[in-house]
């Protein structure tokens, strides 16, 4: 039998890291202080944050390299391309400089025993399988899109070459990484039908239950920027509003609504689709829009709404949950989910009994499902309660984390002989 490796040290590789407004970002934060509590040796291996202005945030300079220490957590920020410019060419210039920037420090810095990675931006498959053989590490990623099937779906990339790619880049990942962390089921079956061969461990996204509780009070400020009346009625849309969210539902649905003045719709974040949602809501007194807010507010944000909203366009995010749910659901907030009855995020609201999938799509659908529920308090509360009694139960920092230290160890030491 041979010997288990007792040595603990990880390098957690991100391309997006706090203080960016980035779900995995945190959730990454996190798991590190809670590795680094427990003895691990934790370094961070991201960019400067500009996510997702595109405009490096103060007081950081973009340079070459800088080095930070958050507690016992190593922090080592890498020069990136970074463009205030939308464009998909400036996301891919944005992309690939983070490939290069990590390929190069990992060639040559400190040993890691393990190296885990977010799977995003795709090119990194190939980086680190090379660098994991040439180094000797173990390397773990970490699914949390499918990619490059999301880019394709919407149309953001056509060129067949590079789709071959890309399709390329995503088996080998698979097949060559040590272990597998995705967030969900229909994800353990999409990466085994595509060549893995490692460990495959099935560790949802989690949300700190202790940060974000039913405190219905603190929402008042949130209401008061974006000047909401307190006794009004407000559906909540919070975090990223990307592609596939299909977010312009919402608006069309606050449209139809438009002659209820107790009734209003409040965007909080940011994301590509803003300009359009901008711009259809012209002239829509009950729509309001706010930025990103800093982190110490988010309990506020999430505990301003009456209700939550997510969208997802019909036939997208099949598998994996917007960040944004757990946080409604740890706000104790019903959710009206405008997405794929069995999409994972329609089947996480209906298993929890914390709100109504609707088609999606469709603004009259949500907006009458809005309506339904505000119709009746109780059931609404009841809903909100489930939501957080659900996420507790299963979703909780502490017994997700505990399963990310679990596997890492078992990576380390590799199968007893």
């Amino acid at each position: 039998m041979s010997k288990p490796n007792n040595s603990k040290s990880v390098l957690f590789l991100s391309q997006w890291f706090p203080p960016e407004h980035a779900p995995m970002g945190y959730m990454l934060k996190e798991l590190a202080e809670n590795l680094a509590a427990q003895g691990w040796e934790v370094e961070v291996v991201t960019g400067f944050p500009n996510h997702p202005s595109g405009k490096v945030q103060a007081p950081y300079v973009k340079q070459r390299i800088l080095r930070e220490m958050m507690g016992n957590i190593k922090i080592t920020r890498l020069w990136l391309y970074t463009s205030e410019t939308r464009s998909f060419i400036s996301r891919a210039l944005n992309f690939l400089s983070f490939v290069l920037s990590s390929f190069f420090y990992l060639l040559s810095c400190k040993k890691p025993n393990l190296v885990f990675a977010v799977l995003q931006p795709l090119p990194l498959g190939a980086t680190l399988t090379l660098l994991a053989k040439l180094r000797g590490f173990k390397l773990i990623f970490n699914v949390q899109d499918l990619h490059p099937d999301v880019l394709v779906d919407l149309g953001l990339i056509k060129s067949k070459p590079v789709i071959k790619a890309l399709k390329w880049i995503e088996q080998t990942a698979y097949r060559q990484a040590d272990g597998l962390a995705v967030i969900c089921q229909g994800f353990k079956t999409h990466v085994e039908q595509h060549g893995a061969s490692g460990s495959i461990a099935v560790i949802p996204n989690w949300i700190d239950i202790d940060e974000i509780k039913p405190q219905p009070e603190q929402g008042l400020l949130v209401r008061q920027m974006a000047r909401i009346p307190s006794h009004a009625a407000v559906v909540l849309y919070a975090g990223t509003i990307g592609h596939v969210s299909g977010a312009q539902v919402v608006v069309q649905a606050a449209k139809l609504a438009a002659s209820n003045s107790n009734l209003h719709w409040l965007f909080v974040g940011d994301g590509p689709l803003l300009p359009q949602l901008h711009q259809l809501a012209q002239e829509l007194p009950n729509v309001h829009f706010l930025p990103f807010q800093p982190r110490e507010l988010l309990p506020a944000v999430q505990n301003c709404a009456t209700i939550s909203m997510v969208s997802l366009l019909p036939g997208k995010g099949t598998f994996s949950v917007p960040s944004k749910v757990l946080g409604y659901m740890a706000a104790g907030k019903a959710v009206v989910a405008s997405v794929d009855v069995q999409s994972e995020t329609g089947r996480l609201v209906q298993r929890a009994e914390c709100g109504v999938v609707v088609e999606p799509g469709s603004p009259q659908a949500l907006l009458q499902a809005v309506e339904q529920l505000l119709s009746n308090p109780q059931g609404m509360f009841i809903a909100g309660a489930n939501g957080r009694q659900y996420l507790e139960q299963h979703y909780s920092r502490t017994q997700v984390c505990a399963q990310y230290a679990d596997f890492f160890q078992q990576t380390i030491q590799g199968p007893v002989q």
